[in-house]
């Protein structure tokens, strides 16, 4: 499967990594399904950070468009420095969003983010900005997001910021000049996240390998992740040619890593609407590829 930053207008039929306003996406789920269908994108994964919340209004309105919505989440996990397994983001496909035990966890994760993010504004507030927590919290609708403070930040304070990117880098980065970083008091690791995943039905896939630049070696990591239930790879993704999402390693080492440890491959565009410059349908699968997929694992 070739990959490359895709600057063309071509669109995959089968995008499997979108994010509504559930999270930190800026459409609805339903606004995300529509312009699926306009740029004829056949199947689409709606995959949240730590929510589910949108996936049944995608789906009800996917049968509508004629688009095949694929229940998934994005779990952000802990850090585990022993095993090497630093920020990663598993995506969960093919899950029940009605499953208990998931249900039961994402509802404390969003307890954890409320918590964490008004936690976080407050520290902006020490600073001197205004930035109203009630904002932030109506503005994200479900999980709260750092884009939701940095855009609420931006607001109120257009003589200290020139963009959204400049309140990143001032105070929401992990190195940013002003640090406002709070831990959360609950975060999955990621044993746990797939775990979970299988426990609702689900598949669990590493979200873009490329990204990871923390860790000590993408193949060792990939071994234990394998060792301990990990089903997929996510190949295809819009890499940037610079920037956070850059990366100098080869993407087809990514698909002969998959095959060395016996991990499907996925893809998709990892879409926020107006937040991230990807854009849906850049990065997916091919129609054969999807259909061989969905057989093998009964989507």
């Amino acid at each position: 499967m070739e990959v490359q930053r895709n600057n063309s207008t071509r669109i995959y039929p089968v995008d499997l990594q979108a994010h509504s306003n559930c999270s930190d996406g800026t459409d609805t789920p339903q606004e995300l399904v529509d312009k699926a269908a306009a740029l004829g994108i056949r199947v689409l994964a709606v995959t949240d950070h730590d929510s589910v919340l949108g996936v049944a209004d995608a789906q009800a309105h996917g049968a509508a468009a004629g688009v095949h919505v694929l229940p998934a989440v994005e779990f952000s996990t802990a850090r585990d420095r022993e095993n090497d397994f630093r920020d990663f983001d598993i995506l969960g496909y093919g899950i029940d969003p009605t499953n208990a035990t998931l249900v039961a966890t994402l509802e404390r994760l969003k307890e954890s983010r409320f918590d964490q993010k008004t936690r976080q504004v407050k520290r902006l507030q020490s600073y001197g900005l205004h930035v109203p927590v009630d904002e932030v919290l109506a503005l994200a609708g479900g999980v709260p997001g750092r884009p939701h403070i940095a855009q609420i930040a931006l607001k109120y304070n257009p003589h200290k910021f020139s963009s959204i990117t400049d309140v990143f880098e001032k105070y929401l980065a992990s190195d940013a000049q002003y640090p406002t970083n709070v831990p959360r008091t609950f975060i999955p690791g990621v044993i746990d996240a797939i775990e979970l995943t299988h426990a609702a039905g689900g598949k669990a896939v590493l979200a873009h390998p490329g990204i990871y630049r923390r860790i000590r070696s993408l193949e060792e990591s990939l071994s234990r992740l394998a060792d301990v239930g990990l089903d997929g790879l996510e190949i295809q993704y819009p890499y940037a040619d610079e920037g956070r999402d850059s990366t100098d390693r080869p993407i087809s080492c990514f698909a002969e890593l998959a095959n060395r440890f016996g991990l499907f491959s996925t893809g998709g565009s990892d879409y926020h609407g107006d937040r991230k410059p990807n854009r849906l349908g850049e990065a997916g699968l091919e129609w054969e590829e999807w259909e061989k997929l969905r057989d093998e694992q009964g989507w």
